[in-house]
């Protein structure tokens, strides 16, 4: 045996030790984790939750492990990293908005840095300390300081796009007005070739990884997909895959898809959707013109999701090379529902700048330099049957498909209801690894872990993970919601809702349809004053200014 791997070992037990693992679970063989995230793909996009896109590696690794239809996220990307890498609310550990949108009454204040603060120490480097080999490959977006470099965070070997969002070929092609893409490999900035698609690119570069590993560490794999996140972009052979799909409309693939989730069980018989919002024209009020340019984004969209599928494949099968597979919890969702706001109407872009700067002609979307986003029509769809979608608090926003699957996950074909959140993975990830969560750490008081471990629920030992009187708040862009049991109350922007707040049964309603806040006042004071009380715990600050208004 080497000096180094000896050294290596020694490290391990310190660590081991360090956070509270005792000697019978080093005997133990420790699970590999792979933790993948899609970015802004829909709630019922996937063949699993009733969605016609083909999307077969996800729905055999749902039927391997289990689906989940409660599990909620935060309403952008990355509040939601935050909660993923910490399993803290997101207004604790630097991510209360997303640093694009700070407004000035919040600069400067705790939790809303921009970026991942210090409270809390995260999964990867607790996972990295315990003996893990720590690995990311996709979007990071926590901070763009060297400071906030995933190599900084645990992280083993990482291939990061740092923003928000990115044009998902090589052209390096900004997504907006100053916001170009930022790559960097293992903390140091890297050019990316002419050939590069993300999706494909990604896995690539973890499968790389994984087949270069010679040790026996157990594995921690963090793939964050920027796919199907606008510009919508596929290779060209991916380009015609849907042709003449969604000729019909967005209004007849939502009443399909609801029609579909029904059957799966996904949601009740009685459930209907939500009805169209306001802003969101009739699918057969548009033009012939804007019909053809809308179906063929949602073709490209589509095809976008299938890859991101396939790619999962590809990584899997490394993981069945390698002899790992079967030893692997494998955690998938998306970081938050669909997006229905447009590039052109993005608070990135300058008005007119989209236009100005792509070349959006019909033959041309989905290829380099054009910029198409589904629009609100088909996040509806996408968001089936709930209300709104990505930046909202509304069921459409915040409730995103979970896959858990893996050694010790008791298979369940029918899809399970149990509320949870992202702030639940940590723990979950931590109990598989024998860890816990310490009080302090490199010297430091950090935060402990918010979210609870669905282990007791994985295995068949509880039906719950979350007791139904426990209180789980929401607020982004000065939007508002708490779900206790089967009651949620939300305020949203107008013109998207009335300007006061809603109640609503979610079990009865998941798609918010029945707004029983004059019916029920005494719940709906009741709820308020949850509310109240988790904002002052996590130090919420309303902005004074938002694209959105806010409410009052």
């Amino acid at each position: 045996m080497t000096i180094g791997r000896i050294h290596k070992i020694g490290q391990l037990l310190v660590c081991l030790v360090a956070v509270g693992v005792g000697g019978g679970a080093l005997a133990a063989a420790r699970p590999n984790v792979l933790i993948i995230v899609a970015d802004d793909m829909g709630y019922s996009d996937w063949g699993g939750f009733g969605g016609e896109i083909r999307t077969p590696n996800l729905d055999a690794l749902a039927d391997q492990g289990r689906r989940f239809t409660q599990f909620y996220t935060a309403a952008t990307c990355s509040p939601t990293r935050a909660m993923l890498l910490t399993g803290m609310d997101h207004h604790l550990v630097g991510l209360s908005t997303m640093e694009e949108l700070l407004q000035p009454n919040q600069r400067g204040v705790p939790g809303y840095e921009g970026y991942l603060n210090r409270r809390a120490v995260t999964l990867s480097e607790l996972l990295h300390d315990g003996g893990y080999t720590t690995l990311v490959s996709g979007k990071w977006h926590l901070g763009m300081g060297l400071e906030q470099d995933p190599s900084r965070f645990g992280f083993d070997r990482s291939f990061v796009m740092l923003r928000g969002a990115a044009s998902h070929f090589g052209d390096q092609a900004p997504y907006a007005i100053d916001y170009a893409p930022i790559y960097r490999e293992n903390g140091q900035p890297v050019q990316i070739p002419a050939n590069f698609y993300s999706s494909d690119a990604y896995a690539s570069k973890l499968i790389e990884w994984i087949e270069a590993k010679q040790d026996d560490a157990p594995l921690f794999a963090y793939l964050a997909f920027t796919a199907p996140h606008d510009p919508l972009h596929v290779p060209d052979e991916w380009l015609d895959k849907y042709a003449g799909r969604y000729d019909g409309g967005y209004d007849k693939l939502r009443e399909q898809r609801l029609a579909r989730a029904r059957e799966l069980g996904v949601v009740a018989q009685s459930v209907r959707a939500s009805p169209r919002p306001p802003h969101v024209p009739a699918w057969d009020d548009l033009s012939q013109d804007e019909q053809r340019a809308s179906a063929r984004s949602m073709e490209i969209y589509a095809a976008m999701v299938e890859n991101l599928d396939a790619n999962v494949g590809r990584v899997l099968a490394a993981f069945k090379r390698k002899g790992i597979y079967d030893n692997t919890l494998i955690i998938f969702f998306s970081d938050n529902g669909a997006n229905g706001i447009t590039l052109q109407q993005n608070p990135l872009s300058a008005p007119g700048w989209v236009a100005r700067n792509s070349d959006n002609r019909l033959q041309n979307l989905g290829k380099k330099g054009s910029r198409p986003s589904t629009g609100p029509g088909w996040a509806v769809a996408s968001s089936s049957p709930f209300r709104l979608f990505k930046v909202f608090i509304s069921e459409g926003g915040i409730r995103s498909p979970l896959i858990v699957a893996g050694p010790g996950v008791g298979k369940a074909s029918p899809p399970d209801d149990a509320v949870l959140t992202v702030r639940d993975l940590m723990p979950t990830v931590l109990e598989s690894a024998g860890l816990v969560a310490p009080g302090t750490y490199q010297g430091r008081a950090v935060l402990g872990v918010e979210g609870r471990s669905m282990w007791p629920l994985l295995k068949g030992e509880a039906p719950l993970v979350h007791p139904a009187d426990e209180s789980i708040g929401f607020e982004l862009f000065g939007m508002r919601a708490l779900r206790r049991g089967d009651w949620k109350i939300t305020w949203i922007s107008e013109p998207f809702a009335p300007p006061r707040w809603q109640l609503f049964n979610i079990a009865d309603d998941p798609a918010e349809t029945r707004d029983l806040a004059a019916e029920q006042p005494e719940r709906l004071d009741t709820l308020r004053r949850e509310w109240d009380r988790y904002a002052a715990q996590v130090g919420v600050v309303l902005p004074d200014n938002s694209f959105f208004k806010s409410g009052k």
